[in-house]
């Protein structure tokens, strides 16, 4: 089975996009709803990192040598635009060179409960788990031999999702969902669905059918999760319920791939894929101005998707695309 999706790259879109407009709703309109819903597309990208990653770390478990080469692209690829935009989200909330500046620069602002005096970035609690990841994971990976490594890679998932389960008492809901080390299992579940995709795919309705079980659960029942976040066991079921649904959804992403054979289509998916990571990045500048601006529902929604769409094309073909091409290329 094919290794390249375009329907990912459609994915990987939708979900930078999904998150932008839920926040936009959620921060600048006070939409407890979509504050909701964006909990889920952020949880999206968890999955996808450790699915696109598969064949990256595959070649780390097999040649050892690669591993620093999988560090120097990981960084190359998301510190250097992360560094720039934090600067400027900095200067903007008054919050250049303060403590908490640093917190966020080093990515440790979600390493311990309430270690922020002003969360003024608050997206930035996805990016400091992939990094860690990034700099974790392949150092025990290297330990396994790549006949049985995956055995492990299951054991160590399933002994995280057990250990988040008996301390689902010991945190605040926020912080069990966000912290930095609670969250590995979600790129864990991403790696694991990309060692058994050509199985997986093969089960088309059940998917699909599955998938809509659980979407219908996860939207239907906001309320409850709203109102019950701080219910010990809700905590660790309302993950869970997102683990699976964005499990789900990505698969069916990818049984969508017969469909985008159009160029169009092809070239439309690649654009947004592109697109995510500067969107995800620069979008909370937007809220924070467009909040400032006080405009309409309309105009506000209209000029902030514009801004989305313009600046992160041209930060993309300006600046992370060169940067790319500098990365090296994995043995």
């Amino acid at each position: 089975m094919k290794n390249y999706y375009y329907s990912l790259d459609l994915f990987r879109g939708f979900c930078g996009y999904g998150v932008a407009i839920s926040h936009l709703y959620a921060f600048a309109y006070e939409n407890i709803y979509m504050e909701y819903m964006s909990l889920i597309f952020a949880e999206f990208f968890f999955l996808l990192s450790g699915f696109v990653l598969y064949p990256q770390l595959i070649k780390v478990i097999n040649n050892k040598k690669n591993l620093l080469i999988f560090y120097k692209r990981r960084w190359m690829r998301t510190l250097p635009l992360f560094f720039i935009v934090l600067l400027l989200i900095s200067a903007l909330t008054g919050q250049l060179f303060s403590l908490d500046f640093f917190k966020y620069f080093f990515l440790v602002q979600k390493t311990l409960p309430n270690f922020l005096e002003n969360d003024y970035y608050p997206v930035i609690w996805h990016l400091s788990i992939e990094e860690f990841f990034y700099l974790l994971f392949p150092l025990i990976v290297i330990c396994f031999s790549p006949n049985n490594f995956i055995s492990k890679i299951i054991i160590i998932f399933l002994s995280i999702t057990v250990l988040k389960f008996f301390l689902n008492d010991s945190f605040d809901a926020n912080f069990y969902r966000t912290g930095t080390f609670f969250r590995f299992d979600a790129i864990l579940l991403g790696f694991i669905l990309a060692h058994y995709k050509d199985q997986i795919l093969h089960y088309k309705k059940t998917i699909i059918l599955l998938f809509l079980i659980f979407a219908i659960i996860y939207l239907f029942n906001s309320n409850y999760f709203i109102s019950s976040k701080e219910i010990s066991h809700t905590k660790f079921f309302f993950i869970f319920l997102m683990q699976i649904a964005s499990g789900l959804m990505m698969l069916s992403f990818i049984l969508l791939e017969p469909l985008l054979e159009n160029n169009y289509v092809k070239r439309f998916s690649l654009l947004i894929s592109q697109q995510a990571y500067s969107i995800y990045l620069f979008h909370m500048i937007f809220i924070y101005l467009l909040k400032e601006a006080n405009l309409s529902i309309f105009i506000g929604t209209s000029l902030y998707l514009f801004l989305l769409f313009f600046i992160s094309t041209l930060v993309y073909k300006y600046f992370e695309e060169p940067i790319m091409k500098l990365r090296p290329n994995i043995l």
